[in-house]
């Protein structure tokens, strides 16, 4: 039994565990439940969970709507949001988990880290007032829109990958041969023309200036200075980092711990998970599994505490976790064909106007 087969099973039968405790509790109150802002709902939860799927995050999006429809009270928002997204979530790193390649063990760890800081964070947000929970909210969305806007402009550890033509011309520049160069950008750029065979051959590497940097490094180390087009890229993905080891795991583990934490009061994970991969050297292809990992599996760790509390709107949680299944399906079969820094420029926009509204709202208390 492999380690991607092993994680499907526990992570399976963890929605499966939440999804009887948010029934359970949803049936035991069933007067919460009403046709008032359902079509409202509805639509927050396909639209917020087919941006998370592309990479854009679904918290920020739902408080700016939930805000903007007043369909649900603030001091319930930090809960909702987290049960709310669970189950898409969930769906998204089944869809996903095909792009693991990092280290099972730092994989384990930092997933961990995120599953404490979420039980922790739960047991302390769901006991706030209003008013700090309305602070909380705010200054997260100003985090997260400045995160956003970095990686936009790819500052900071946001780094750009590198093209096909800008690998090879690093290659060659740097005294590497690469004999049918032409075929393997051709191959990667019409990747969606091959056979399942051929695009594992001439799959992207997902590259930085820096990375590539690290692997010349290696191969250098290793005499290795002449490839064809059918092993260039599985020269370059067995030369990159997908593991931490030593004091940088350590750091992993603390910081995906403080986003679990976070995560609780309304931050999401991705952004800032893809910013402290990228600082501790890891490939950028290492992100995907951590950050959708992490909260797939704290996000029920989370969630449970809240719907224990009952400090969550019930009827939200419920429809948007439905429509936002939609939403997750939908984004995974069509992908990103939308203009996505458009999408995210709009967001951060509305993110800083609404975390305006909560310190004004907080004002008031």
């Amino acid at each position: 039994m492999n380690f991607v087969y092993i994680i499907k099973i526990i992570i399976c039968l963890y929605a499966l565990l939440f999804t009887i405790i948010l029934i359970t509790d949803c049936l035991k109150h069933k007067s919460d439940f009403s046709k008032h802002n359902l079509f409202t709902l509805a639509f927050i939860g396909f639209f917020s969970d087919l941006l998370d799927t592309w990479g854009i995050g679904s918290f920020a999006t739902c408080q700016a709507a939930f805000k903007f429809t007043h369909s649900c009270s603030d001091e319930k928002m930090p809960g909702t949001l987290n049960v709310a997204h669970t189950l898409p979530t969930i769906a998204e790193f089944l869809l996903f988990l095909h792009l693991i390649k990092i280290e099972g063990i730092t994989l384990i760890f930092l997933i961990s880290g995120a599953i404490i800081g979420a039980i922790y964070g739960a047991s302390i947000v769901s006991k706030w007032s209003p008013k700090i929970i309305r602070l909380a909210l705010g200054f997260a969305l100003i985090i997260l829109a400045i995160i956003l806007s970095l990686k936009l402009a790819h500052i900071g550890p946001f780094e750009k990958t590198l093209t096909p033509e800008s690998i090879v011309h690093e290659l060659t520049r740097n005294g590497f041969t690469i004999q049918n160069s032409d075929e393997w950008i051709y191959h990667i750029k019409n990747n969606y023309t091959l056979s399942d065979t051929e695009k594992t051959i001439y799959s992207d590497p997902s590259i930085t200036k820096n990375e590539l940097n690290s692997v010349m490094s290696k191969l250098k180390h290793e005499q290795l200075f002449s490839f064809n087009d059918r092993n260039l890229t599985s020269t370059i993905s067995e030369h990159l980092t997908y593991g931490l080891n030593g004091y940088k795991l350590i750091i992993g583990i603390f910081f995906n711990t403080l986003l679990g934490a976070l995560m609780t009061v309304g931050v999401g994970l991705y952004a800032p998970c893809m910013a402290m991969v990228s600082a501790l050297g890891l490939n950028v292809t290492a992100a995907f599994p951590i950050m959708m990992g992490s909260c797939a599996f704290l996000m029920p760790s989370a969630s449970i505490q809240f719907i224990h509390s009952g400090k969550y709107d019930r009827k939200a949680a419920l429809t948007i976790s439905i429509f936002g299944l939609f939403g997750v399906f939908v984004a995974y079969t069509i992908a990103a064909s939308l203009p996505m820094n458009i999408l995210t420029i709009i967001v951060i926009c509305v993110m800083l106007y609404t975390s305006l509204l909560f310190f004004k709202d907080a004002k008031r208390l």
